[in-house]
């Protein structure tokens, strides 16, 4: 049976709040009954109830990662980052998954309110517009919380993620240097970042003068690429070409952060962009830890350049 505090005191003759006490080093106990306490405990094998501490603390040492899969790299990696800068802090990170499920996403914030963390860092489901039921539910949250890479509008905590538009913009004027002069945009609208994205190719490619189209008509068969170059951006070059692209087009790509795709022969050049998820967890990391210092006003969306832009020339 494990020895406890009481144990301890009695084998002393002390009571148990000198001996905690002695403990913890206070200078209020004289050092011949530390060092009397001390070894006591090593002789029994005394060891501290650290739950039992941390709860009359009113904390647990622990900050949650929430976020959808290990099967994700992107998602994965902020998790390895984000544990070693925790760690550096005194804080365990321990690690959620609700697989992009909103329903598990729910149950998991509801814990959040048992206080079963300090703080959280939160990776929503991919498609956030099946999450604004959850904004009250988020913004009520007892205990500082951070967006990153994902979120959706009307969330009152900090959100750090990538400068979309710029990227985005990038891409589009690579690629029209390249010699693109149509344009088939896949990005979607389950989410403010694919939106945000979307919005500035269209903008872009209206300065430039240059047509674009849904990425689903080039695709179904309803445009013809004839002799025109062709650019497609999309958030994953993993997916575009499912179904293949259609024969006969020069075709350019400017994609985020992936290139692994079985009609990548189809492209004569490609751009990446490859978001800066160390920099992105760096930050949320501070913001969290401000936080927890008791720090209220964090700016609400803070955006991150993109690290490197990769070109691939088929």
């Amino acid at each position: 049976m494990a020895v406890t505090i009481h144990d301890l005191a009695r084998l002393a003759g002390l009571n148990a709040s000198t001996v905690s006490r002695a403990l913890r080093g206070d200078l209020r106990v004289k050092s011949s009954t530390r060092q009397r306490i001390a070894e006591l405990a090593a002789e029994y094998g005394y060891s501290p109830n650290l739950p039992a501490r941390q709860l009359a603390r009113g904390k647990t040492g622990n900050i949650w990662f929430c976020f959808g899969t290990p099967d994700s790299e992107l998602e994965r990696w902020p998790a390895v980052r984000l544990n070693d800068l925790f760690h550096d802090c005194g804080f365990d990170l321990q690690i959620l998954l609700h697989n992009n499920l909103p329903e598990r996403f729910r149950q998991q914030l509801k814990k959040l309110y048992q206080r079963s963390a300090d703080g959280a860092v939160l990776i929503p489901p991919g498609n956030t517009d099946d999450c604004e039921q959850l904004t009250e539910l988020v913004n009520r949250l007892p205990l500082p919380h951070v967006f990153i890479d994902r979120y959706w509008e009307e969330l009152s905590c900090p959100v750090v993620t990538t400068d979309n538009a710029a990227a985005t913009r990038r891409l589009v004027d690579r690629c029209a240097a390249w010699g693109a002069r149509e344009f088939y945009l896949g990005f979607s609208h389950v989410n403010p970042v694919e939106r945000t994205r979307g919005s500035a190719a269209r903008k872009q490619l209206e300065k430039l003068g240059l047509p674009w189209f849904p990425y689903d008509e080039l695709i179904r068969g309803h445009r013809n690429p004839g002799a025109r170059p062709i650019a497609v951006l999309s958030s994953d070059g993993r997916t575009i070409g499912d179904p293949p692209l259609p024969a006969g087009g020069t075709f350019f790509g400017g994609f985020f952060d992936y290139w692994e795709n079985p009609t990548a022969g189809a492209y004569r050049k490609v751009i990446i962009c490859r978001q800066d998820f160390d920099a992105i967890s760096r930050i949320s990391a501070e913001y969290l830890q401000r936080m927890l210092a008791g720090e209220k006003e964090l700016p609400p969306l803070t955006l991150v350049p993109p690290s490197t832009f990769s070109e691939v020339e088929q």
